[in-house]
């Protein structure tokens, strides 16, 4: 077995490597406790692995199950492990015999960066044994001799293994290790936030000395009191409360989420027991924060790019934010600030579907948070059944009004191509006339390059300059409202217009078209139905190019236009109350919205969330989709958005009226249905919840070994072989996500970023793609943010 002391001493070639590796590592700015390299054997590795790295563990049968699979492992060239290294002060390592000398240097390189990190991360302060033991809620002292936290965890642990021995030999080997067995079931209950925090947790005491709770007693003057209030009818009394308080009663009073100290201090156990327990809850206390700053699939929570986020620049797409589309974002509970953002190509991905039609699409290890507001939950670990909770933006809208303009196209003319030619319009004429001209050439290449031989040979159109709004205002807003409901846009006839029953609203939209474009539009009576005409081809062209308005029949096409998504609350309110004049119910139902459209129902939907309105959306089976809202959120749409026509908003508040009684609602919904699927996915990390954060990726510190190796270590001949050691390590592993090459990965985008100064506002201002590619503001503040990050990561875990 493998000691903690070397058997022998390092050969002097890797002593000397050694010296100039731990040099090379503090003049890259590492702090890490001294360091002992010990070389073993591939058995004493497996064997010293089997124990989780500790030379000695108590006995059980897990350890020799471990070894078997290690060595079957080795043999069979399954894995290898190259090297380990413990959390202790001074900090231990393994170097493999056998290993080259680049293996080596690599492992001792790799072990600076881990024992930085084991010195410097705020999750291992709970690992610190200078603190008062476990149960004082006194805070962390720090040695006062070399001002490093202690840390004898190779002694721990072989004191923990003879404690268990001492018990296996007086109770026999049987009733210790299944006890073990309970004990490691339940070793994963405990509370190290807590524990860092405030020390042993404590189940609150009842105050002796609070007065005992008087009996009621029935209302009497005092000379009935005794006929009113008799001995017998107190004493029931009494113990009718004393009943009630033992029934309401709880133990414990508080909750505590550190099982294992509760087992400790609560459960029956033999004093035997009670030691094992405590070695047990030790040291999964030890083992907790390299676990929680290993798991890497927790960490990058990713949408699919068309989902749609609340930011402070309106509604955007996942794709939009993370190209830098706006820098605040609502968490469910509170704005927050972007400071990162990830794209993660061709990933596994679920869809999930609610009750009320909600749909999220995301990362196979997406969280969502659960109905209770605490529990988080990945996608694909959900099932049918399972109640989310839902959120709105929290009223959060775009602060300004989108800009608009619009230039109308001019129709080329025979004038233009002479001109651009250096010819007259007659050797124009003569020219497409199949005459030879000495400048024939020059006319063919100039109407090649204004296709004007495409053009219809119709007199040249004389367009008026449209006057467009400077910003799209709520009367925009309501244009577009009234043209994605029952509206429609022809540039083949050059014109757009409404079809409607209700002459209010006729009146309505050929006013608005007035004030806000400067045109008279025509209205006339087809039927029982107004048609309301504008006859301005730019006016068609400025709508289907500024806002993406659809052409023709395309009722199965329509969306909410992006720029209506990007605007203050009085534009979406506006467009909102125009299209559900036209394709809006209001009746004895409440409201429903019905549209051939399921983008547009989906957005429709997500709009009015933010409002405060909850609503179901389902396809009917004539293929069209209704957004169906009822009870209290009927009332919160009349107030909020409402219908501008009257005879839709009586009928509304009719209903309000007699609905006085409504049912709360919940802002949680059913999961239905879920269904994989594979896509991009976007990632964003936000300011304090961190719920978009990666979690736990560095802690593999390859970024520290590849610095150091390549800068320092290697000489040109051993290149080529750490390049192909690292290879190995670096690379995919099918469909594994490699926290090696993800950690790596994460340490050179934050150096390269707070090097070369890509954050803040004039970066994200910055949309010139050249200008962004050698962005380099020569900052040098990479080296300082890792070390802000490894200090940090990991210690916003919240109770």
């Amino acid at each position: 077995m493998a000691s903690t002391g070397l058997r022998e001493a390092l050969p002097e070639y890797l002593r000397e490597w050694q010296e100039k590796i731990e040099a090379y590592a503090r003049r890259s700015g590492l702090d890490f406790f001294p360091q002992v390299f010990e070389v073993l054997s591939f058995d004493e590795m497996n064997e010293v692995a089997s124990y989780g790295g500790f030379p000695t563990r108590y006995p059980h049968w897990r350890w020799g199950m471990d070894y078997e699979r290690l060595k079957k492992s080795s043999e069979y060239g399954l894995s290898r492990i190259y090297e380990m290294v413990i959390n202790n002060n001074p900090c231990v390592a393994y170097l493999l015999e056998g290993n080259s000398l680049t293996d080596q240097k690599l492992v001792m390189a790799h072990v600076c960066g881990h024992n930085d990190f084991f010195k410097n991360n705020y999750a291992f302060k709970v690992t610190d044994q200078d603190r008062r033991p476990p149960g004082r809620a006194e805070d962390m002292v720090v040695s006062r001799m070399d001002r490093l936290p202690t840390r004898k965890w190779i002694d721990t642990f072989a004191n923990h293994a003879s404690r268990v021995r001492r018990h296996m030999d007086r109770y026999g080997v049987s009733p210790v290790e299944e006890f073990i067995d309970v004990c490691h079931s339940l070793e994963n209950l405990i509370d190290p936030p807590g524990r860092m925090l405030e020390g042993r947790p404590r189940v609150p005491e009842k105050d002796e000395n609070a007065p005992a709770e008087e009996v009621p007693r029935l209302k009497s003057s005092g000379y009935m009191d005794s006929f009113i209030n008799p001995k017998e009818y107190l004493d029931a009394q009494r113990a009718k409360m004393d009943a009630e308080a033992a029934k309401a009663k709880r133990f414990p009073e508080s909750p505590v989420r550190d099982v294992l100290w509760f087992l400790l201090e609560n459960a029956p156990l033999e004093r035997w027991e009670r030691d094992v327990l405590e070695v047990i809850r030790e040291e999964a206390y030890y083992f907790w924060p390299q676990a929680q700053t290993k798991v890497m699939n927790e960490g990058w929570a990713c949408l699919h790019p068309n989902s749609l986020v609340f930011t402070s620049a309106g509604v955007v797409t996942m794709r939009e934010l993370v190209e830098g589309a706006s820098d605040t974002v609502f968490d469910g509970d509170a704005r927050r600030r972007v400071y990162d953002q990830n794209i993660i190509r061709d990933h596994e991905t679920v869809t999930v579907r609610t009750r009320r039609g909600v749909d999220l699409c995301g990362s196979t290890n997406h969280r969502v948070l659960l109905s209770d507001g605490e529990t988080w939950k990945r996608l694909d670990e959900l099932a049918p059944g399972d109640r989310v909770q839902l959120s709105g933006g929290g009223g959060m809208w775009a602060e300004e009004e989108v800009a608009l303009s619009f230039s109308a196209p001019r129709s080329v003319t025979l004038d233009d191509v002479a001109d651009e030619a250096g010819v007259s319009v007659w050797t124009v004429l003569r020219h497409r006339a199949g005459r030879v001209t000495r400048s024939g050439a020059a006319v063919a290449q100039v109407l090649e390059a204004t296709a004007y031989e495409e053009t219809p040979w119709v007199l040249p159109t004389r367009r008026k300059a449209l006057k467009v709004p400077a910003t799209l205002d709520a009367r925009v807003g309501a244009i577009l409202g009234y043209l994605v409901g029952d509206g429609h846009v022809s540039r083949v006839k050059r014109h757009l217009g409404l079809t409607t029953g209700d002459l209010p609203q006729a009146v309505q939209f050929a006013t608005l078209i007035h004030d806000a474009f400067g045109l008279e539009a025509q209205t006339r009576l087809d039927g029982n139905r107004y048609r309301v005409l504008v006859h301005a081809e730019s006016l068609s062209d400025f709508m289907v190019e500024t806002f993406g308005l659809t052409e023709g029949p395309s009722a199965a096409r329509k969306r909410v236009p992006a720029k209506v998504m990007r605007s203050p609350v009085g534009v979406v309110k506006a467009f909102l109350r125009a299209y559900f004049d036209c394709d809006g119910y209001a009746g004895r139902q409440g409201v429903i919205l019905s549209t051939a459209s399921a983008e547009m129902s989906r957005e429709v939907q997500l709009l009015l969330m933010n409002f405060g309105v909850l609503s179901r959306r389902r396809l009917q089976k004539d293929g069209c989709w209704r957004v169906h809202v009822a009870g209290a959120s009927a009332a919160r749409f009349a107030e909020a958005v409402g219908f501008g026509l009257e005879r839709k908003q009586a009928a509304l508040e009719a209903y309000v009226a007699g609905h006085h009684w409504t049912k709360a609602e919940r802002w949680d919904d059913e999961v239905v249905s879920l269904e994989r699927g594979r896509s991009d996915v976007y990632d964003i990390s936000v300011e304090d919840t961190h719920r978009y954060a990666a979690g736990g990726v560095v802690n593999h510190n390859s970024f520290w070994h590849s610095n150091i190796m390549t800068g320092y270590a290697c000489d040109a001949s051993e290149i080529i072989d750490y390049s192909d050691r690292n290879a190995s390590v670096m690379g995919g592993g099918g469909k594994n996500l490699n926290p090696y090459k993800l950690g790596v990965e994460l340490y050179r985008n934050i150096e390269e970023r707070w090097n070369k100064g890509r954050f803040g506002k004039e970066w994200e201002d910055c949309t010139n793609l050249e200008d962004r590619l050698h962005w380099d503001r020569q900052l040098g503040l990479g080296r300082k943010k890792i070390f802000e990050v490894r200090a940090l990561h990991g210690r916003d875990v919240h109770r």
